[in-house]
């Protein structure tokens, strides 16, 4: 019993460390695509790159 539980929580475990990784991904690309946006006085231009990169 114990050991299915020790199971059942390292694999949460791992799916809560990808969930993490997924989010830190998301995150750093939100934070490119602000930051060429913010950085561009072409809001177009800036706009269209942050679709052609997503």
């Amino acid at each position: 019993m114990i050991t299915m539980q020790m199971d059942a929580a390292a694999a949460n475990t791992e799916t809560l460390r990808n969930e993490t990784d997924t989010l830190k991904d998301r995150l750093a690309r939100l934070t490119q695509a602000n930051i060429a946006i913010a950085d561009n006085a072409d809001t177009e231009g800036a706009l269209q790159e942050v679709v052609t990169s997503a």
